[in-house]
């Protein structure tokens, strides 16, 4: 029997790319998931300074600052730059509005609208095989 040398079979074309197809499905949902974790951390500090707002403080607290730092680490540079230099929990409330507007326009740019837009009678018809009548 005699080996190709240099030359790939079919098969191992089609599972290369196949494997490639794969690793960039996990890289996009990966890079979804960080952007939702991103959001989900801003929601939670937007929720502490939304009670020191309705509280009537003014000013950040120690702790605030802290978790601000923490969700601001966490951010990519460009969402970073967006938020202000905040002195104040108003300031900070529209410094994470803004942050939260850029990771979403991001966010929306990986959903895939066409499944969420299909009413649920169209997904299962979707999902389901075709049976054909001989």
């Amino acid at each position: 029997m005699r080996e190709k040398v240099g030359k790939r079979s079919r098969f191992t074309e089609v599972r290369l790319d196949a494997d490639a197809a794969e690793a960039a499905c996990r890289e996009q949902y990966e890079k979804e998931r960080s952007y939702r974790r991103m959001l989900a951390d801003t929601d939670l500090v937007l929720g502490q300074l939304e009670q020191r707002n309705l509280a009537g403080q003014r000013d950040l607290d120690r702790v605030m600052r802290q978790n601000l730092v923490r969700m601001l680490n966490g951010l990519p540079q460009p969402t970073r730059a967006r938020f202000p230099a905040a002195g104040g929990v108003q300031e900070a409330l529209d410094g994470v509005f803004d942050v939260q507007a850029d990771l979403l326009v991001v966010l929306q740019r990986m959903v895939h609208w066409d499944r969420l837009l299909m009413g649920p009678w169209e997904q299962e018809e979707s999902a389901a095989p075709a049976r054909r009548s001989a």
